[in-house]
């Protein structure tokens, strides 16, 4: 008989830290080619980072009046993407395992 665990209730440190990672703040962002830098992606993977269409992305890399640049919003998920590359990096492998072992649990339900 296996013993039930009551449900954690998530403290205020723990909706910081939520807040934090889906509403990142104005100054935690990251220019294009400053993440270009850390990180050899494609323009597909740049859209699918940033939320926004191959088009958009390409218009940051051209030239003229078609040129854009990315925005405040895109700048920030290129942060956070930063940010979680390099801690998963840098963690210690039992907690890699411990995310594995999490995410095969919830694909067999």
């Amino acid at each position: 008989m296996t013993m039930a665990i009551a449900p954690h209730t998530p403290a205020h440190r723990h909706w910081n830290a939520l807040t934090a990672y889906l509403q990142p703040i104005e100054d935690d962002s990251m220019e294009l080619n400053e993440f270009l830098k850390h990180w050899d992606v494609a323009r597909e993977e740049l859209a699918y980072i940033c939320d926004c269409s191959l088009t958009t992305v390409n218009h940051w890399f051209s030239q003229g009046e078609h040129r854009r640049f990315p925005s405040q919003k895109h700048k920030q998920k290129l942060a956070l993407a930063h940010h979680i590359w390099t801690t998963i990096e840098t963690e210690p492998e039992y907690l890699q395992t411990l995310r594995e072992m999490y995410i095969k649990k919830h694909l067999k339900r």
